[in-house]
């Protein structure tokens, strides 16, 4: 891993963030395999901020979507390939501090490595400068992804609502029918109607928010409309 004042230009320069406190930065660089005093605690709150800021950007940016889209979109920006990706576009595995073959540029676990000091990354800029200098951090790394994926996903429930709101009706209404509460393997079903239509229609899925998606694209089958 490189000195302290070249971190701390390599963050001036990649992250746009000075650190106030340089020692934040060292334990964001450090894996668990090569020091105690790791990455890993601020993995855990970075994971956190990372959604907070992504979903604070696209909330934003996109007043008319639903949920359900708005949670597809963040999903896509924050997967671990997505984070791996970007963190390699900044070289962070350069300065990373760590020890094991399988978390060498080949190996196994180096993906995951990358995208839990991504994670860290947030959690330090968090803690060193608060929630403006984080999101301003995400939209910088994030620039080209968030230009790629303008066009907010489409579900069932938004497709339903749109279809629904352009033809002078009411929203669709959902209530939950039933639930399977296996921590291995959770099952929700969602029972989605549109009294003006006299439609009514189940889905199921692993959280609520799926079976709602499934229920609704069954009402839009019924009508001739798909996804």
């Amino acid at each position: 891993m490189t000195g302290g004042r070249q971190l701390s230009r390599w963050a001036g320069r990649t992250l746009g963030h000075k650190f106030a406190r340089p020692e934040l930065l060292k334990q964001v660089l450090t894996h668990p395999s090569a020091d105690e005093r790791n990455n890993r605690r601020l993995e855990y709150l970075g994971d956190a901020v990372l959604e907070l800021v992504a979903s604070d950007y696209l909330f934003r940016r996109h007043e008319e979507a639903l949920e359900g889209g708005l949670t597809q979109l963040r999903q896509r920006l924050v997967q671990r390939a997505t984070l791996a990706s970007v963190a390699g576009e900044v070289d962070l595995a350069k300065h990373l501090r760590y020890k094991g073959a399988d978390l060498a540029p080949d190996g196994p676990a180096h993906e995951a490595m990358l995208a839990d000091a991504l994670e860290a990354v947030f959690a330090a800029v968090w803690l060193d400068g608060g929630i403006e200098p984080a999101a301003a951090v995400f939209e910088k790394l994030f620039a080209r992804r968030l230009k790629s994926v303008a066009d907010l996903p489409r579900d069932a429930k938004s497709v339903l609502q749109e279809y629904l709101q352009g033809r002078g009706f009411k929203p669709p209404e959902y209530r939950l029918a039933g639930s399977r509460e296996d921590p291995q393997a959770p099952s929700f079903r969602s029972v989605c109607k549109v009294p003006e239509l006299s439609l009514s229609a189940e889905g199921e899925g692993r959280t609520i928010q799926a079976s709602e998606v499934e229920a609704a694209a069954s009402v839009l089958a019924a009508v001739g409309e798909s996804p």
